[in-house]
């Protein structure tokens, strides 16, 4: 049986039930222990799984950490969705670009684009002060953790404008809960601005695909633009498929 099959069988059984067992899926696959040994291994690497004793379940809840700690997590896959993102931009747009890593990362691809750009992260707007791009920063609450602006005055002024893109951050991809974020404010922002912007779009590490976060934002069936550094494993590929969901990867 091919490695891609098995990873499929295994990750849709993590799925479904939170916990594969090594002789188990062995059995249900005609393989030995020791194949699925290196798959749960090769799957871990990829962050989608924690290895146990018997077995592996679904990767550990992450606790958000301040984002100059998160920064240098997966830059390579973070740099490589920046880099992808960026060819959906043209000069002249407005964009709104929410807080978090890789959204840090995409707008750093940006210093040199004539765009108007709001955002709620103070580092962001920084970071583009001295490019040619008009900066607008909402209002809100300043959470010391990233420096973002959060709370209800940046959902309502967000719900004031409209954008021709949205570029958002994610949490992570569960297969039966959708996209998911750790924080109401991240939750209710992304919700607010997939019905303020002409397009929707996630930029999500490949790290972040069978993953669980806190709060439920976006149902995998929602129609959104998706950014990943590398194809989605095939049960989530197999649901995007199905549903309105354009897929731009390494």
């Amino acid at each position: 049986m091919l490695t891609d099959h098995r990873h499929e069988e295994i990750l849709s059984q993590l799925a479904q039930t939170g916990r594969v067992g090594v002789t188990s899926i062995a059995a249900a696959l005609a393989v030995s222990d020791e194949t699925i040994r290196r798959d749960l291994k090769m799957l871990e690497e990829r962050g989608l799984l924690r290895r146990i004793h018997g077995g592996a379940v679904r990767p550990r809840l992450d606790q958000e950490r301040p984002l100059t700690e998160r920064s240098g997590l997966n830059s390579r896959e973070k740099g490589r969705v920046a880099a992808l993102a960026e060819g959906l931009v043209e000069d002249g747009m407005s964009i709104f670009i929410d807080t978090g890593t890789t959204t840090l990362a995409f707008a750093r691809r940006l210093t040199t684009r004539k765009l108007t750009v709001t955002t709620n992260s103070i580092d962001l707007a920084l970071l583009l002060a001295e490019s040619p791009a008009r900066v607008n920063l909402t209002p809100g609450r300043l959470r010391p953790n990233d420096n973002a602006l959060v709370g209800y005055d940046t959902v309502d002024y967000a719900r004031r404008h409209f954008f021709d893109l949205a570029i958002m951050g994610i949490a992570a991809c569960d297969l039966a809960q959708g996209w998911m974020d750790y924080e109401e404010h991240e939750s209710v922002l992304r919700r607010a601005l997939h019905g303020q912007t002409r397009r929707a779009v996630l930029l999500a590490d490949s790290r972040k695909f069978g993953r669980q976060a806190n709060l439920r934002t976006f149902d995998l069936a929602a129609p959104l633009t998706v950014v990943t550094d590398r194809p989605p494993p095939e049960p989530f590929a197999d649901r995007f498929s199905r549903h309105d969901i354009d897929l731009i990867c390494g």
